[in-house]
């Protein structure tokens, strides 16, 4: 594994939708807060630097517990949002658009975002972060799809499939060199509650 800046990238922890609510508002279930209890633990013996999140609350939620035991801030990235897939469409089959567009990279709702739109902001989010503090190590709370779009840069065989096979949380460690991404597939996340 090549030197340079490494990012521990989180799926935030088990969410509790409700469609009463704006999606980027959905807490944590009971069950997600004692995973992000549990992921102190887990991320305890990484050498952590900074933590950055997504502006969804259940990313923010899934971090909280350790950046208290750190001290440290969380700073939010407004580019690790879950992706707009349907655009705010309750009717909407999502399963199949989200099916849909791991298959046409280009293809998007009116008004939504492209996988590939989505996959370019979080790359490139990701690679400002490591241009701006190299050598620092991160944790990064996102979403699955944000999360599985950037592996996908990195290892375009990842993909839909790899999507599914996500959990809540999730944890991958990547390191940028200055030029490039590495998946160090060895990383697993431990001490899950689900």
């Amino acid at each position: 594994m090549s030197k340079g800046t490494t990012f521990y990238l989180i799926r935030h922890a088990e969410s509790a939708p409700d469609f009463a609510i704006d999606e980027a508002l959905w807490p944590l279930s009971d069950t997600g807060r004692q995973q992000a209890e549990h992921l102190v633990d887990a991320l305890a013996p990484l050498p952590i630097t900074r933590i950055v999140s997504s502006p969804y609350r259940r990313a923010i939620a899934t971090v909280e517990p350790y950046a208290r035991r750190l001290g440290i801030e969380i700073h939010v990235e407004h580019d690790l949002r879950e992706r707009n897939l349907t655009h705010g469409r309750a009717d909407a089959d999502w399963r199949a658009l989200l099916e849909r567009s791991w298959r046409d990279f280009d293809f998007t709702e009116p008004g939504a975002e492209s996988s590939r739109v989505c996959q370019q902001r979080v790359h490139a989010c990701l690679t400002r972060l490591a241009t701006e503090c190299p050598a620092e190590t991160f944790v990064v709370a996102s979403h699955g799809n944000a999360i599985a779009l950037m592996l996908t840069a990195i290892e375009p065989g990842f993909g839909h499939a790899g999507w599914q096979a996500m959990r809540n949380p999730d944890g991958f460690r990547l390191r940028h060199d200055g030029r490039n991404w590495y998946w160090d597939r060895t990383y697993r996340l431990e001490n899950q509650s689900n």
